[in-house]
């Protein structure tokens, strides 16, 4: 075991990640050969009774040891400021452990944005509702208090049938995967110009996405 040699191969390594902003290539080979390095040195006693190399020894674990710890780190905040980003990274340059970081953080951050998305989405087609149901004013308090009712019945009747699962008919688009309803059916793959009857809140998202257009009944 060469102190020197495997200590500089190190340093220079971190120092290149410290130094660039991109992650620098990390298979799980080279993760490998520094752990053992880091070990090896850790587990390295001196022979002899000599304080010198005692305090040198030191030394050199403290140090290594810092430097691996600090350049796993580096590349840990490297990789997840790339996944908020959305900025594509090479999986096949970096450990198993990075790249399983990279993929869950990608998956939650664009999972939360569509949700996100859907649920304004929701949102404003809610408040297009209510407002086709609001009550008009009439001069009389008899017929004003007839018309508040009737908005409270409607507005119930809307409360009740979301909780319930609706259907719409949609005209696709483009082609689309198969997909699995909120009433747990399978439906699709879809071709351009099918016409599908399919759960409201499923519909919804195809059309926000533009897979699909509503029909609308006359």
């Amino acid at each position: 075991m060469d102190l020197t040699k495997d200590y500089e191969k190190l340093y220079n390594h971190w120092l290149q990640e410290f130094q660039q902003l991109d992650l620098t290539i990390l298979t799980q080979e080279m993760f490998y050969d520094y752990t053992q390095i880091v070990t090896q040195i850790n587990n390295y006693q001196v022979e002899t009774n000599d304080i010198l190399k005692e305090q040198l020894l030191k030394s050199y674990k403290d140090n290594i040891t810092f430097l691996f710890n600090d350049f796993l780190k580096i590349r840990k905040v490297k990789t997840i400021n790339s996944a908020l980003a959305l900025k594509e990274i090479d999986l096949d340059k970096v450990i198993e452990a990075e790249k399983l970081l990279f993929q869950n953080l990608i998956g939650a951050i664009k999972g939360y944005k569509k949700i996100k998305a859907i649920a304004i989405y929701e949102e404003e087609e809610k408040l297009k509702s209510t407002n086709l149901i609001v009550p008009k004013e009439d001069k009389t308090a008899e017929k004003h208090q007839s018309d508040e009712s009737i908005s409270q019945e409607e507005l119930t009747k809307y409360k009740i049938l979301d909780e319930e699962i609706n259907y719409i008919l949609v005209r696709f688009l483009k082609r689309s995967p198969p997909l699995v309803g909120i009433d747990l059916i399978n439906y699709g793959p879809f071709e351009k110009e099918d016409i599908v009857n399919l759960p409201l809140k499923n519909a919804k998202i195809l059309i926000y996405e533009k897979f699909a257009e509503e029909i609308e009944l006359s």
